[in-house]
């Protein structure tokens, strides 16, 4: 009779039981640590479904459950000879708590050699990140990972006729980041980045494997189109830039705040002296008029709001790839409603005010949970740049209708 082969690994984190077992067994936590999507119905025979991008997967059903100390579920590995069994045991230990995990059932057979070696390295690495996200909100995959540079938004075919931009997939560049590669190589608004090191980057779910294989420091070729123009452009990675946590809800809301204002300052002193007809006229077709950028910039502040409560509850909001119909209907209907540039510029003050209200109001529980919180963090850091883009290109704008 052989004997089946088991895999071992356990780590101590300063956390409490009911987190840690919430990162074990919740879909939207296991994304912080272990995998890039998940679903589970966390109760017994409920579903434990993990995949990676990189095309593993794993199914099963809990076994076992006894919250916050033990949950065992079976795993099927894609490719792999058979089942298996994954048994998950959290011990408190004073002011944190020691996790478990016991992965078992791997046969004796050469045929079971790399479903042994990745659950080794899977386990070996995912409990080192699970330490890292409970106790700092820090997603070591994402830390450790080369740093471009470059806010971007979705891009399809539709968008891309009304802008006369000639590239029908790609990766839409909405701004670059200050210090970073792409702000050195002079990415700008509008860039649509179509291929790194000759791989193609149809969307931006590409740019994850192209970059888990570089390091910082590094360089890439970068394709783009530039209206009908194809350039090549050469990129340094850089080390990837991570938000301080903030203690409390309320200092998350007074930094927003604080960016809000310099922003609302450089937007009034842009628009000093415009008239409503000179917002209203597009610089070309296809392009936004002022007015339009601004009920766009008011959107935006809706779709932060929706992001953050979607963050906060523990889910992963996706972005949503709107046809450039419904886009320009939403605008239209924001300037059906809010027509003058004075009316749009105090509806996205107190859209902006509200958006931060809600982060003052989230409850304080949810600063327990630092991933959640260092995710919005992030976001916030970079949303006031998304602001200061749209201001540049609100200048250029005003000085195309006026034939500067």
């Amino acid at each position: 009779m052989t004997e089946s082969r088991n895999v071992t690994r356990s780590v101590t984190i300063e956390t409490t039981p009911e987190l840690a077992f919430e990162a074990l067994t919740r879909g939207g936590e296991l994304r912080e640590w272990l995998c890039d999507e998940a679903r589970t119905q966390v109760q017994p025979g409920g579903r434990y479904e993990v995949r990676w991008n990189q095309g593993y997967r794993a199914e099963g059903r809990f076994t076992e459950m006894e919250t916050p100390r033990l949950a065992a579920v079976t795993w099927r590995g894609s490719g792999e000879p058979g089942e298996t069994a994954v048994r998950f045991t959290v011990t408190a230990l004073g002011e944190g708590v020691q996790v478990s995990v016991l992965h078992s059932g791997f046969g004796p057979g050469n045929e079971w050699d790399g479903a042994v070696a990745w659950a080794e390295r899977g386990w070996a690495s995912g409990l080192e990140n699970l330490k890292s996200v409970l106790e700092s909100g820090i997603d070591l995959r994402m830390a450790r990972m080369p740093f471009m540079g470059i806010l971007y938004e979705y891009w399809n075919a539709e968008r891309a006729a009304k802008e006369g931009i000639a590239a029908d997939r790609g990766i839409y560049v909405a701004g670059t980041i200050e210090g970073s590669g792409a702000r050195a190589a002079a990415l700008a608004h509008g860039d649509v980045i179509v291929a790194i090191d000759g791989i193609p980057t149809g969307d931006v779910e590409a740019l994850e494997p192209i970059l888990s294989a570089r390091r910082a420091g590094d360089t890439i070729q970068m394709e783009l189109v530039r209206g009908q123009v194809h350039e090549k452009v050469t990129v340094t990675l850089g080390s990837r830039p991570m938000e301080e946590l903030p203690a409390s809800t309320e200092e998350l809301a007074g930094r927003l705040a604080a960016r809000f204002a310099e922003t609302d300052a450089q937007l009034r002193t842009v628009l000093l002296g415009v008239s409503d007809e000179e917002a209203d006229r597009a610089p070309a077709p296809g392009e936004w008029s002022v007015k339009q950028v601004l009920a766009h910039l008011s959107a935006g502040e809706r779709d932060t709001e929706y992001f953050v409560i979607e963050i906060a509850g523990g889910g992963w909001p996706e972005g949503v790839e709107g046809s450039a119909e419904a886009v320009s209907a939403r605008l239209a209907a924001a300037l059906s409603v809010t027509p003058t540039v004075q009316g749009l510029v105090e509806r996205l003050v107190l859209e902006e005010a509200e958006t931060v209200a809600m982060l003052r109001l989230l409850p304080p529980e949810a600063m327990a949970h630092k991933a959640r919180m260092r995710r919005i963090a992030q976001n916030m850091r970079y949303h006031p740049i998304h602001t200061q883009e749209h201001i540049a290109q609100i200048e250029a704008t005003i000085q195309a209708v006026r034939g500067h």
